[in-house]
């Protein structure tokens, strides 16, 4: 999905995923309105993190209000319940809340997985390892 969403954009990036919305308090208060809080995160080739939330309806495609993320606003959680799962939080912002880093990703040189983009997020020295 994320694939379709970046070329219809138009948008540059280096990668992307969408992430699932999982706050567990809003699991137990109303699980079915979860899904309309997930987003698409894109990497820019200047390391910068966008995001944007995710229209499943389907009837706003043209007019995705992008927001930037800075490094410092995320933080990694873990689930002892689920060890392998890639979480982490948006401390504050529109977007603030816990998300989970989904299946749906964008696989490249850069990104070969979860645990590559969590790294992204959270690693203020991420690109200069890279480099």
């Amino acid at each position: 999905m994320i694939k379709e969403f970046i070329s219809k954009q138009k948008v540059e990036c280096i990668g992307g995923f969408t992430a699932v919305y999982a706050d567990p308090i809003m699991a137990h208060v109303n699980p079915s309105e979860l899904y309309k809080k997930d987003i698409f995160i894109i990497i820019k080739s200047d390391n910068t993190i966008w995001a944007t939330i995710v229209d499943h309806e389907g009837k706003d495609q043209q007019n995705y209000q992008w927001i930037e993320i800075i490094r410092d606003d995320v933080k990694r959680r873990v689930s002892p319940i689920m060890p392998r799962t890639y979480y982490f939080e948006i401390k504050k912002g529109d977007l603030f809340g816990t998300y989970v880093i989904s299946n749906d990703i964008i696989s490249n040189e850069s990104f070969s997985d979860s645990k590559t983009y969590l790294s992204a997020l959270i690693d203020n020295n991420w690109y200069l390892s890279r480099c």
